[in-house]
């Protein structure tokens, strides 16, 4: 009789702790599950507040109209490429001008000033570029046949020159070349002053063979 009344103390016991190991197991989940919905609550919170500021500042960015001095910082902030065009001037001749590639004028043509001409009122006389094949200057040229490279003074885009390399067969062929590059041509004081080394000692030596020339003929005629 003592063992099934304690039999039955220990039973009940066992199922208080039995009940109270599922309450506390249940309160544990239900307040993990909480936590994880206040976690989420304020992460929704967090990311519809930044998409509410990035909305705020869009808005903000469109209703202020852009100024004239903002568009010219954008564009001297963006790298500007630019060309080398030939002008001519009808007092002066001709004149070259870095400009952009683009253009310099909303209709997309090229202008320069001519900086010889007199300034009137704070302004000066400016012209338009002439065509790309009509420029005539110090041209860059260089075989396609044999890769020569040389320069010539009095270059023009849409005329081609010949290749006289030795052992270049592109001239009997009648292939010439196209200036890669064509600038400012040199002026004639620096042509004379830079004469290649080469001529001038092919002319020292043609003086000195005429001189020997003429002194073998002497002798002769004193024979």
């Amino acid at each position: 009789m003592e063992q099934s009344s304690f039999d039955a103390v220990e039973a009940a016991v066992e199922a208080r702790l039995e009940e109270a190991r599922r309450v506390h197991a249940q309160a544990s989940q239900d307040s993990q599950s909480s936590s994880w919905d206040v976690v989420d609550s304020l992460g929704s919170l967090s990311i519809s507040s930044s998409n509410a500021s990035e909305t705020e500042e869009q808005d903000l960015v469109q209703a202020v109209p852009p100024t004239h001095a903002n568009l010219q910082a954008q564009a001297q902030a963006a790298p500007v490429e630019t060309v080398r065009r030939q002008f001519v001037c009808p007092e002066h001749g001709a004149y070259w001008k870095k400009v952009s590639a683009s253009g310099n004028k909303r209709n997309g043509e090229f202008v320069a000033r001519c900086k010889k001409c007199p300034v009137v009122g704070g302004v000066g006389l400016k012209y338009v570029a002439i065509p790309v094949e009509e420029e005539r200057g110090k041209g860059l040229f260089e075989c396609g046949e044999c890769g020569n490279v040389w320069t010539s003074n009095t270059a023009c885009r849409s005329l081609a020159q010949y290749c006289w390399a030795e052992g270049c067969t592109a001239s009997d062929r009648m292939q010439g070349a196209y200036p890669k590059e064509v600038r400012a041509p040199d002026p004639g004081w620096l042509r004379a002053a830079f004469v290649p080394a080469v001529s001038r000692q092919s002319t020292r030596m043609s003086r000195s063979t005429r001189a020997s020339a003429a002194a073998a003929a002497a002798a002769a005629a004193a024979a």
